[in-house]
């Protein structure tokens, strides 16, 4: 079973990081899909109002969730009911108006293979996230290989991960940074 220890790069850390820049002030909530847990700073000030680990990380969820090879549609339905368990308490508790960041990895990989052109910075807009999870989904009810992800229950995981954060959470796009940024 993966780790649910905090990473170095959990959300904690590129909210701090934020919030000591030029962002200083500024209403952020802050995104990272770790392996074994997920995490969610939110807040306007160099302490986050929130600050909350998931137990749905990216190979967490593969593994309780994502069982066949492609995952199902089935497969699919679990992980969003888990992950929207674990993020609806969230809903009324981040900083109002605030703007959701990442420095993930994986998080690049959607939106890379979403369509947007490779920059240290990138703004991946809601919209863009589901057309791409209904690719992924589409195929996996059709019982193909979603998108050359065959053998990656992981990226599935977290584009459900992302795509569920943004729609119960608010947001209409996520700013990805480089992972220099902290």
């Amino acid at each position: 079973m993966p780790s649910s220890a905090p990473s170095p790069h959990d959300a904690d850390a590129l909210y701090a990081a934020l919030q000591a820049g030029p962002l200083a002030g500024s209403a952020i909530t802050a995104l990272h899909i770790g392996a074994g847990h997920s995490s969610v700073a939110s807040g306007t000030s160099t302490q986050p109002q929130l600050l909350r680990i998931l137990e749905i990380g990216s190979r967490a969820t593969a593994v309780a969730c994502l069982r066949h090879e492609p995952p199902t549609a089935r497969d699919i339905e679990n992980a969003i009911a888990t992950v929207e368990d674990a993020i609806a308490p969230l809903q009324d508790l981040l900083a109002a108006g605030s703007t959701l960041y990442t420095a993930d990895p994986g998080i690049r990989q959607i939106a890379l293979r979403a369509g947007l052109e490779a920059q240290p910075e990138m703004e991946l807009p809601r919209g863009a996230v589901e057309d791409f999870y209904q690719r992924v989904a589409g195929q996996a009810m059709a019982g193909t290989a979603a998108s050359g992800i065959e053998g990656d229950a992981g990226f599935v995981a977290t584009l459900v991960i992302l795509r569920e954060s943004m729609q119960h959470l608010g947001f209409d796009r996520i700013a990805i940074l480089s992972d220099a940024a902290y």
